[in-house]
């Protein structure tokens, strides 16, 4: 697959996460445990850095920069997740599904980020 191909799919795939965590943050952070309010608010952030790497990626399909900031939104997420997913958190179960969706993502990311990154050495 081409690298402005990969580009565009992590761009899309982002800017989709993105939009849809905006307008269903206060449910995810209910369903994981977080609350709609404190989760609604990590899901919006996460939800804006979705939105400017999905942005970045479709205006420059071809550059590894979006999906690097993309991958360390990941890593970030994970981390807040780990945190969510507390032995006191009563819907632990879906926090802990939701770590394991991200941590598929960041897996995605990571490969896209290394393919990026072959084709832009061999220019």
């Amino acid at each position: 697959m081409k690298a402005e191909t990969i580009g565009r799919v992590v761009g899309a795939a982002s800017l989709a996460a993105g939009v849809t965590d905006m307008i269903l943050g206060p449910r995810f952070g209910r369903g994981i445990g977080a609350g709609a309010e404190m989760g609604g608010r990590l899901f919006r952030i996460a939800a804006a850095r979705e939105i400017a790497t999905g942005v970045a990626g479709l205006i420059a399909p071809a550059s590894v920069g979006p999906v690097r900031w993309r991958l360390a939104g990941d890593i970030f997420d994970l981390a807040a997740l780990g945190y969510i997913a507390a032995p006191a958190n009563p819907k632990r179960k879906m926090a802990f599904l939701a770590l394991g969706i991200v941590a598929a993502v960041a897996v995605a990311d990571l490969l896209a980020e290394r393919r990026l990154n072959r084709a832009s050495s061999m220019e």
